[in-house]
């Protein structure tokens, strides 16, 4: 009967235990749900549901319309938007490229940035990507010796950062801040790394917490921790920004990154401005 009212919420918190990490918890939950059911199935938060698909076909259909497709588009749930648009009612990606519902207001946006990444300009940077890979097969070396459990979240969390950091910002992700330049009370490691895996633990939460609106109150210097992580990120990614902005108007020596490029196309718009800038990158 409790299944009824509160649909597969007793089944989740049945399973919290099994796993301190909400993702983990999360995934092995889906992995679980589609050994029973197959490839689609249906999932009751209360009285709404969630379709889940583990079929590739299915997924490649989806974006597909929601991209494409000129005349069935699946729309971006507003609901789930909302998750990462803000954390815990702290603004994370904002109304960026991700979490834009309008595809008429995403296409033109979208368009800015698609010269940064056609072919011709990513496979410049082929051997970035070629240094970052090496990088992480040395990471992983010491724990190859068929015993050591890895993270593999954690590790490609840390491979991805990389490229990103070196291809798009030619910047190291492994950089420390000033903690106290950035306001970070809570947070004791301010390498981007850690920001960007507290911020997005943040997510993870207001995803799993069955009154999102509540865990603030219930968990206040959790909150707060994430709330600073996602502060820091925009302030340190506003930094980034400003200082090549400065440098690529002054007419100074730049890198050839995605960064320089974007901003190239952005100041060229002259209706860009700083917010939209931190919004969609």
């Amino acid at each position: 009967m409790l299944n009824f009212f509160l649909g597969h919420i007793p089944s989740i918190i049945a399973t919290r235990e099994e796993s301190g990490n909400e993702f983990e918890l999360f995934t092995n939950l889906v992995s679980r749900w589609a050994e029973q059911a197959g490839d689609f199935f249906v999932v009751f938060f209360l009285v709404n549901p969630l379709v889940l698909t583990t079929n590739p076909d299915a997924v490649k259909c989806t974006l597909f319309h929601s991209l494409v497709a000129s005349d069935e588009k699946i729309s971006k749930a507003a609901s789930t938007n909302s998750r990462i648009s803000s954390v815990f009612g702290k603004r994370f990606l904002g109304q960026g490229l991700v979490t834009i519902l309008d595809y008429e207001t995403w296409k033109p946006r979208r368009k800015l940035y698609d010269p940064s990444f056609k072919r011709t300009s990513l496979k410049d940077y082929l051997p970035v990507f070629n240094e970052c890979i090496d990088t992480f097969l040395e990471r992983l070396r010491p724990h190859s010796d068929g015993k050591t459990e890895v993270s593999m979240k954690e590790a490609f969390h840390e491979a991805t950062l990389d490229v990103i950091s070196k291809v798009a910002f030619s910047s190291d992700f492994s950089k420390t801040w000033d903690s106290k330049r950035f306001g970070l009370k809570y947070t004791t490691n301010s390498e981007l790394s850690h920001l960007t895996s507290v911020s997005f633990k943040g997510v993870e939460k207001s995803f799993m917490a069955t009154f999102p609106s509540l865990f603030p109150l219930l968990h206040p210097k959790e909150t707060e921790m994430y709330h600073e992580a996602v502060g820091a990120m925009r302030r340190i990614g506003c930094d980034c920004i400003e200082k090549r902005i400065k440098a690529v108007t002054s007419g100074e020596e730049v890198p050839n990154d995605i960064l320089t490029q974007i901003l190239q196309t952005s100041i060229a718009n002259k209706s860009v401005d700083m917010e939209t800038l931190l919004r969609f990158m």
